[in-house]
């Protein structure tokens, strides 16, 4: 579909795919476990207790379930951080690149 005729919030090079499941992030030698809650070819947003800086540089691991599946492993850079309430934070981040 021509991005002309895209509903205003698909009007990205990527579609972004709703999902909700438990993804390990890496940061520096620190490994913690967040919720991504949509993906894309170029961005994933989580949801985590823990607040990133911008401009971090993580890694991110999904695992995904059933026969001959392999889990998702990527490089990423926080673009974004926004406080929820009452507590947690929204990460934005940028893939980087995707790892086999």
């Amino acid at each position: 579909m021509a991005l002309e005729h895209r509903a205003y919030d698909e009007k990205r090079n990527f579609i972004r795919m709703k999902i909700n499941t438990p993804v390990q992030v890496q940061c520096g030698g620190e490994r913690f476990t967040a919720r991504c809650r949509d993906l894309s070819g170029s961005g994933i947003l989580l949801q985590s207790d823990r607040e990133l800086t911008l401009g971090t540089e993580v890694e991110i691991h999904i695992d995904q379930e059933g026969d001959n599946l392999l889990p998702f492993d990527a490089s990423a850079q926080v673009v974004r951080v926004d406080a929820m309430n009452p507590s947690g934070y929204i990460l934005g981040l940028s893939i980087k690149a995707i790892h086999d």
